[in-house]
């Protein structure tokens, strides 16, 4: 009893020691670290290298040297700055939006007077329509914007990430609010609270990891996002993927510029998920367990 609670054979410290020692443990687990940190150790010294560095062979693993030409030029060469205050906009917009809209419907579809299996058939379109590929809707989504003139305004691709987010938002804050007990909401109903207190002040808080879940994932892939901002972008409201992709020309590609471009982009996310990474985790494990 006592070596159980010491020694927890379930975790995967305890699996490993199964089949093999510490040594072989200690170079796994630098192996994945390896291959999950040296990506983004590659990305960042491209972007303070020299020119002379970053299109060296064999390519330079360390400088010598650094510099932050490459973010200068971003900003005085490209117009890098417009495109991530049109980045930042949409993308907040669009998670309001999603979060908002979202999660009333998903309330509406769990408290609502449909049965079960309803519910299930409702679940699984939400789905259907989150994998399926944005590029069969690019022509079609084209045409409509053209004929709306929202082509090239920031409305149009608010108006797709919204649409395309959606589904997965619903989905995954149905399965929280199924989660809550009805008597939870019918002791509120016994104190006086109405429909819009009993959302608002009792069930909202509670769900306060599915939110932000739901948030940082609507965040992420809007931030993101790359076909639509093509199709429906000319030159006001191209955002930071377009502008990142920019960089790749028929004369090469320039490395420097391309990589601080995608450092500067990399920093909001992975700020945004550090500090909210512990509701975001239990937001993700609860939401995906439904009834």
């Amino acid at each position: 009893m006592s070596l159980k609670r010491k020694y927890d054979f379930t975790s995967p410290h305890g699996i490993l020691s199964n089949f093999a020692g510490r040594p072989v443990k200690v170079a796994l687990i630098v192996l994945s670290m390896t291959v999950v940190l040296f990506p983004l150790y590659w990305l960042v010294t491209n972007a303070l290298k020299l020119e002379r560095d970053y299109l060296a062979y064999p390519p330079v693993l360390i400088p010598k040297e650094i510099t932050f030409e490459s973010f200068v030029e971003l900003f005085e060469k490209n117009a890098f700055a417009s495109s991530l205050a049109t980045t930042l906009i949409i993308t907040a917009v669009t998670t309001l939006l999603c979060v908002a809209i979202g999660s009333t419907a998903a309330y509406t579809l769990a408290r609502g007077p449909i049965g079960r299996k309803a519910k299930n058939i409702f679940g699984v379109w939400f789905l259907v329509q989150k994998m399926y590929p944005a590029i069969v809707t690019a022509i079609p989504v084209f045409i409509v914007m053209r004929a709306l003139r929202l082509i090239d305004t920031r409305f149009s691709l608010i108006i797709m990430n919204t649409s395309f987010n959606l589904p997965m938002i619903i989905w995954l804050m149905m399965g929280f609010f199924e989660q809550l007990p009805i008597s939870l909401e019918e002791s509120g109903m016994l104190d006086g609270a109405g429909f819009y207190k009993r959302f608002f002040y009792l069930i909202l808080p509670i769900t306060k990891p599915g939110l932000i879940s739901a948030a940082i994932l609507t965040f992420v892939a809007t931030w993101n996002e790359f076909l639509f901002s093509v199709i429906l972008s000319i030159k006001r409201t191209k955002t930071l993927p377009v502008i990142i992709a920019g960089f790749i020309t028929d004369r090469g590609l320039d490395w420097g510029p391309m990589a601080a471009a995608s450092v500067l982009m990399l920093v909001p996310v992975v700020l945004l998920t550090f500090f909210l990474q512990k509701d975001f985790v239990q937001g993700l494990a609860m939401g995906a367990v439904k009834g």
